[in-house]
């Protein structure tokens, strides 16, 4: 070989070599930018849409205790049951929370215009503030236990018989006592 026709050589094996420490440093640097994202979807808690729905709100706070609601029902065989809203409904389970908390706080019932029907309560009991708590809220029982009903074969020992709303509260301060039993409001179906 001369050395006309080797140092054409040297530079393209320069060439080659320049070009595969490249694309070991872009290798490198992707997998430097990917191993972390790879690392938080398989770890994630939440997922979409619900990660969305409740990265606004606040992690908590211990100083202010909340209220919670629980749905149960009562089987034709007597055994008691947690029924899902989110099911029977086809909801997002947050939306139940807040559908809970209007009715029994009776919420629907202030609402400019009033429905005809909430108008006529309203003006039969003399006021929104002289309405017993939850007013409405036996109707609601009433349409989820149906719900749940019309899924089961008419003669199913695990029908409802009767559809209940337990309400517990948390005081807050500590991270514990957190069933402490409120009050139940039960309907027959």
């Amino acid at each position: 070989m001369n050395r006309a026709t080797a140092e054409p050589q040297q530079g393209v094996d320069a060439h080659a070599a320049a070009a595969r420490r490249l694309r070991a440093l872009y290798a490198l640097l992707t997998l430097a930018l990917f191993a972390p994202l790879c690392w938080a979807f398989v770890n994630v808690r939440n997922l979409y849409p619900f990660a969305a729905s409740t990265m606004m709100m606040g992690g908590g706070s211990l100083e202010h205790g909340s209220v919670y609601h629980v749905l149960r029902g009562e089987t034709v065989a007597g055994e008691i049951i947690d029924l899902r809203p989110a099911r029977l409904t086809d909801a997002l389970s947050g939306r139940h929370t807040s559908l809970v908390n209007a009715t029994v706080h009776n919420k629907s019932l202030t609402y400019v215009p009033a429905h005809p029907a909430n108008a006529a309560l309203l003006k039969a009991v003399g006021g929104a503030d002289r309405l017993p708590p939850a007013v409405r809220l036996p109707e609601l029982l009433r349409a989820w236990g149906a719900s749940y009903n019309e899924r089961l074969p008419e003669g199913s020992p695990r029908r409802l018989r009767a559809v209940r709303l337990d309400e517990y509260s948390w005081g807050g301060r500590v991270y514990g006592d957190y069933e402490r039993f409120v009050q139940t409001w039960r309907t027959e179906l």
